[in-house]
């Protein structure tokens, strides 16, 4: 407890204790959810579906997927941004393009998500190929089963190996599935 002085008087106040969200899936997206529970052959999840158990499912939907799918990250901080920019082999690619690099960064952080963000980078690194490369490579990760359950295609871009642009996708859903929506989809299932 932290100790707080108001008006002159001492009083302790409680902490605020976090509670997991509930707002990430939307009440379609529930449904999708409940709809790979009962499809998912997975033994564990079977079993997890069967006995109701949240926690097992939360944390099965949350761990990477398996065969790998590749999403774009939320955003790139500009330090990790300019730690990929190989100044060696690229520098006179890109030299005269410090203003649009500067613009393009200069809130601290990037969305490569949206296709513009992504034409942007190409079109300021388009001779910077080292960079280009680390940039494209350090813009993805790797989705969980419960964001692959999300992405709006397959191909290009659309969940591939991860190794170029085309092959990593859009995540219609970004992060960790709650045990309270786990719930919830489990619900739907009756």
């Amino acid at each position: 407890m932290r100790l707080e002085t108001w008006s002159g008087i001492d009083t302790f106040k409680q902490p605020t204790i976090a509670k997991e969200t509930t707002s990430m899936l939307t009440q379609d997206q529930l449904q999708v959810l409940a709809d790979d529970f009962a499809a998912n052959t997975n033994p564990e999840v079977v079993a997890a579906v069967a006995s109701q158990n949240a926690n097992v499912l939360r944390d099965w939907y949350n761990q990477d997927a398996s065969p790998e799918c590749w999403v774009f990250k939320d955003t790139l901080d500009v330090e990790e941004v300019k730690g990929e920019m190989d100044w060696t082999a690229d520098y006179a690619a890109f030299k005269d393009d410090f203003p649009a690099i500067s613009f393009l960064l200069e809130g601290g952080s990037y969305d490569p998500r949206p296709a513009k963000s992504r034409e942007a980078l190409n079109a300021v690194f388009a001779g910077a190929t080292t960079t280009k490369s680390a940039l494209l490579l350090l813009a993805i990760r790797r989705a969980s089963y419960v964001e692959k359950l999300f992405v709006g295609e397959t191909t290009g871009p659309g969940g591939g190996d991860g190794t170029a642009e085309a092959n990593a996708a859009i995540a219609a859903v970004s992060g960790a599935v709650s045990r309270d929506e786990v719930k919830e989809a489990l619900q739907l299932l009756v």
